[in-house]
């Protein structure tokens, strides 16, 4: 299935996930006791979708937060602590293979440990840890969509439950489509205004460093196109000397306070050649925002599972104008030969 056809199945598995595992949810011992301790699990998408959902679980559980890539937990697994703990790990195929080897290393270490996966038959279901099952049913393409904003809403609903405060979804499927649209229409209008650029750098706040990384890793992962992901506060110390008249930096504004910060910044460099352009969350209108109307919901935070679509369009966008009929992953082999997925058998 093609990427893009993925990307238009969002929508709907948005709108009805919160409720398709809200079961799930009320049934999970590790889930019984608010935790003190958090300790978030993932590389890759993975991590990007927990930083993405993390400011929502600290508010939800005022835990003290903690992540670690899967090989970081396996060098230095959390200590013993008097605080209840929970370690939350994720793995859309759940064959990342120091991911699963850290969600069982968790399990024998004696702490509850929860796992989001979506495959119910990969070996991260078979580690010992309790299972949320995001019913996404298959993603072949090697780049995330559906699986990363899934991933994302999964841990909000987590955050959800462990706040005692349920999402609310009644009307999103439409607000989405529409957002949907409006996103493809957007990456149209920014690869025909500024070509394909000699890199892109995405930043966002909080939740939205980890859309900004996920956004960068897409458009690498798709495009080949030099591009990098930062905190905002981060690219403003610095990293936006790295652009040239032919760069596009791409901001990701939730609020008035972040959309004021990002004009500033949009007027200051486009004055010296690069180019600008802000995916505005926020009721502060900035002159470089796309052309969105977001779904209005009670929880600001919900943003981080949506702000991915104009990025996802824009990956595969420049693909497209790059030759690439069908947009993937620019080096399909690699992750094989670095052995970073444990690969179902074939008979």
């Amino acid at each position: 299935m093609k990427i893009d056809l993925y990307m238009h199945e969002q929508p709907k598995l948005l709108a009805s996930l919160p409720t398709a595992i809200g079961d799930i949810l009320s049934r999970l011992s590790t889930l019984a006791v608010k935790p003190e301790r958090l300790v978030l699990v993932g590389t890759g998408s993975s991590m990007n979708a927990l930083i993405a959902a993390a400011t929502a679980l600290e508010q939800a559980t005022g835990a003290l937060v903690t992540f670690k890539e899967p090989e970081a937990f396996l060098h230095l697994p959390p200590r013993p602590s008097a605080a209840p703990t929970l370690v939350i790990a994720v793995s859309q195929s759940g064959r990342s293979t120091s991911t699963v080897e850290a969600v069982r290393l968790s399990v024998s270490l004696g702490f509850p440990t929860l796992a989001i996966v979506g495959d119910d038959g990969s070996p991260l279901a078979e580690t010992g840890a309790d299972i949320v099952l995001m019913p996404i049913g298959e993603e072949l393409a090697g780049p995330k969509t559906k699986g990363y904003t899934a991933s994302v809403l999964s841990l909000l609903a987590v955050a959800s439950h462990l706040g005692g405060k349920p999402l609310e979804t009644s009307g999103l499927e439409a607000a989405l489509d529409i957002a949907l649209a409006q996103s493809d229409k957007a990456a149209q209008w920014l690869l025909s205004t500024y070509g394909i650029p000699d890199y892109i750098q995405v930043a966002g706040q909080h939740g939205h460093v980890g859309s900004a990384l996920e956004a960068s890793l897409k458009i690498a992962e798709i495009t080949g196109v030099p591009t990098a992901g930062f905190d905002i506060e981060e690219a403003l110390h610095g990293h936006v000397y790295g652009t040239t008249d032919r760069s596009l930096v791409l901001i990701i504004a939730r609020d008035a306070a972040e959309a004021k910060v990002a004009a500033n910044l949009g007027r200051a460099l486009t004055a010296l050649g690069p180019r600008l352009a802000v995916c505005n969350l926020s009721d502060e209108p900035t002159p470089y925002d796309l052309a969105i109307d977001w779904p209005a919901v009670p929880e600001s935070w919900a943003d981080a599972t949506w702000a991915l679509f104009p990025f996802q369009w824009y990956a595969w966008h420049v693909a497209r104008a790059k030759g690439m009929e069908q947009p993937g992953m620019i080096y399909p082999n690699l992750g094989k030969q670095l052995n970073v997925k444990i690969r179902p058998v074939v008979v």
